[in-house]
């Protein structure tokens, strides 16, 4: 299914990322840039005017927050008390920002002015700062919790009812439900997850309409970047991963419609066709996502040194197998074990009964699990990525299991798919597809 049509049209799509890019590039530099300008004082204030709050480990509703993660991300900028390097810009501050480490060491340092251990934190963009430092130079840290909190619940909200409404109320709440048991919650109230949770659904409202058209190449393109801009190595592959299991869901659902009662006529009913085009996906999101975080990396470097590039690549290979107090080994496998275990002694067995043991005990949801496994193997296959991610990178997702399980969505999504009988929207449809035509639209 890759013929020359195809392959000018994706090398057009390449193109015109070639050119985005450094357009992206500049204006996360400049966003990270004109945010890192604002005074850090009425920041610290507002910081200060509730700090058992961002102490506190659990929400009101008992889920786990990750505070620590939280202080790094709030402190990224601040001087903690370090000198000013010699001749540094405000550019310069952005594309190399340093940080605290943890709660205690910073809160102590907004409360008394005691200098902390700085931690140069260029790696990242940062992109969490563009919500986080204007939001807390007018408001207090309690009211931004209470601002991220509604933004999340409203998106999720708004992606469950066009789900529900276009495929059944009972594929809405397959939708929604891996969400309340996956701890989402807890990403919610902490401006550093709620960046990467927003993305996701986001992600998935906006690639929901587009199911009938081609493949969104420059979309996902953008997609990686602002993946790069926003994501704290929380869930990258579930802000491509879920996006494109609704997108395949769109799709195969306007194939069904354009090729009559079958579906057998349109060439988005061949599963040739359906994989193409998401490999594709994968590929420009990539490319978004791992350009744009080494350009961050490179724009660090012209400030820092070369030294920079160094110490990204450690840092990447501790996350995958690095030497840890908090790490006992690497089995395969003990990656997902600790992201179950992680879910604690309620929420554990929540999901275990819900996505693992009801599908499997109903005779109805086990043939929907089968159904899957013979004509979905594609959405299968997005996932089980996330998954994957946390295999390869044990090291980070043992640390953070506690939030990193939310990469378990998409496969909880599709076990409440089964569970609830609304496999339909997953599978291609039942006999030998029609071969499908090798035309390509002239423009997405």
């Amino acid at each position: 299914m890759i013929d020359g049509a195809y392959l000018r049209h994706a090398l057009k799509r390449a193109m015109a990322c070639a050119l985005l890019a450094p357009a992206l590039a500049g204006t996360f530099a400049l966003l990270a840039t004109l945010v890192l300008s604002l005074p850090d004082e009425p920041i610290a204030a507002n910081i200060l005017d509730r700090p058992d709050v961002l102490l506190s480990r659990r929400a009101d509703n008992g889920r786990v927050i990750d505070a620590d993660t939280e202080c790094i991300g709030l402190s990224v900028g601040m001087s903690g008390g370090a000198p000013v390097r010699a001749g540094e810009t405000a550019f310069a501050r952005a594309m190399a920002p340093r940080s605290a480490y943890g709660c205690e060491p910073f809160l102590a340092f907004l409360e008394t002015g005691d200098p902390y251990e700085i931690r140069e934190y260029f790696r990242y963009w940062h992109g969490h700062l563009v919500v986080t430092r204007p939001a807390l130079s007018v408001l207090a840290y309690n009211d931004l919790r209470g601002l991220t909190f509604t933004a999340c619940v409203l998106l999720l909200g708004a992606a469950t009812w066009r789900i529900g409404r276009d495929f059944g109320a009972a594929a809405g709440l397959a939708f929604v439900l891996p969400f309340f048991v996956l701890n989402a919650l807890g990403y919610w109230v902490v401006a550093t997850k709620a960046t990467t949770f927003a993305l996701a659904v986001g992600a998935c409202l906006a690639f929901s309409r587009r199911g009938d058209r081609p493949a969104p190449l420059v979309a996902y393109f953008a997609l990686g970047s602002l993946t790069a801009f926003f994501d704290f190595l929380t869930a990258p592959a579930l802000i491509f991963c879920l996006p494109t299991i609704v997108w395949v869901m769109y799709r195969r659902r306007g194939a069904a419609a354009a090729g009559g009662a079958d579906g057998k006529a349109d060439r988005n009913a061949d599963w040739r066709v359906d994989w193409r085009d998401v490999i594709a996906l994968g590929a420009f999101w990539t490319a978004g996502y791992a350009g744009l975080w080494a350009a961050k990396i490179a724009i660090a470097a012209m400030v820092i040194g070369p030294a920079a590039w160094a110490d990204a690549m450690g840092q990447a290979a501790f996350r995958i197998r690095g030497e840890s107090d908090l790490v006992d080994a690497y089995w395969p496998g003990l990656a997902l074990y600790r992201n179950v275990a992680a879910l604690k002694s309620l929420w554990a067995p929540v999901a275990i009964g819900l996505f693992v043991a009801a599908p499997l005990i109903r005779a109805d949801a086990r043939a929907g699990l089968v159904s899957i496994w013979r004509r979905g193997r594609l959405p299968l296959a997005l996932a089980a990525a996330p998954l994957a991610f946390l295999e390869l990178l044990s090291n980070h997702a043992q640390i953070h299991a506690a939030f990193t399980h939310l990469n378990f969505a998409p496969i909880c999504f599709l076990a409440g798919l089964a569970l609830f009988g609304r496999t339909a929207p997953l599978l291609l449809p039942e006999g030998k597809p029609a071969k499908p035509a090798n035309a390509v639209p002239a423009s997405e």
